[in-house]
C-alpha cells in the first residue's frame, strides 16, 4: 500500500497552522490516516491533500459555528451508500456540524475508492 502523505508534509502543515484549532486538526488527521488504511484505501497525493482541505475546512467550520449552504440529498444520489456512510463516520468525530456535510465530503471517499478500478 502507497503511503501516504504525513502531517509534516509542507502543505498539510500550512493547512494545520492556519486552522481554527491546530490540535484538534492533527487529532482529526491523524484519525484520517488509520480510517482510510482500515477501509483499504489508496489516495493519491492530490486526493489526500484535497481530503485534508476539505476536513481542515469542516474542523473551522465546527469550532467556529459556521453552517454550510443546505441542498438537496438527491443531487449525490451517484454517491454509493457506503461513500457516505464513512463521511457521516468522519463528521461524527467533529460537534456542531450540518447533516449535509457528509454529502460534501462524501466525495472524496467516492473519487478515492474509484482508484482501485
Amino acid at each position: 500500500m502507497k503511503a501516504m502523505l504525513e502531517l509534516n508534509h509542507k502543505e498539510i502543515k500550512q493547512m494545520i497552522l492556519k486552522s481554527d484549532d491546530e490540535e484538534k486538526c492533527r487529532e482529526i488527521f491523524n484519525r484520517l490516516q488509520v480510517f482510510i488504511r482500515e477501509n483499504e484505501m489508496q489516495p493519491t497525493d492530490v486526493q489526500w491533500l484535497s481530503l485534508v482541505s476539505h476536513v481542515t475546512a469542516m474542523v473551522n467550520r465546527s469550532v467556529n459555528g459556521e453552517v454550510i449552504q443546505s441542498f438537496h440529498a438527491s443531487l449525490f444520489s451517484e454517491v454509493s451508500p457506503a461513500s457516505i456512510e464513512m463521511a457521516e463516520k468522519v463528521c461524527g468525530w467533529l460537534t456542531s456540524l450540518q447533516v449535509d456535510e457528509k454529502y460534501l465530503l462524501s466525495i472524496h471517499f467516492e473519487n478515492i475508492k474509484n482508484n482501485k478500478q
